[in-house]
């Protein structure tokens, strides 16, 4: 069986971080757009500290589902971040 290559390894590695920073800056948009523009960026190192691209997307579903920034937070703290 055959090794990935070092440039097949990079070459996902920056798709992952890639989509990563896409599914942040998503969360970011739904949080500014349907709850409060200054208070979405609070959440920025929280959210800056997930590497788990589930979990990210998960949270962009909260996001998008949430009424206020409370149910946010739950949200995000209910996942353990």
């Amino acid at each position: 069986m055959q090794q990935p290559s070092i440039i097949e390894y990079w070459t996902k590695q920056a798709r992952q971080q890639s989509a990563l920073e896409s599914t942040r800056k998503h969360i970011f948009e739904v949080l500014a757009l349907r709850l409060q523009p200054d208070t979405a960026h609070t959440f920025k190192p929280a959210l800056d500290a997930i590497d788990d691209l589930q979990h990210l997307e998960q949270l962009h579903r909260a996001a998008i589902l949430a009424e206020n920034v409370e149910d946010f937070r739950r949200a995000l703290e209910a996942n353990g971040s």
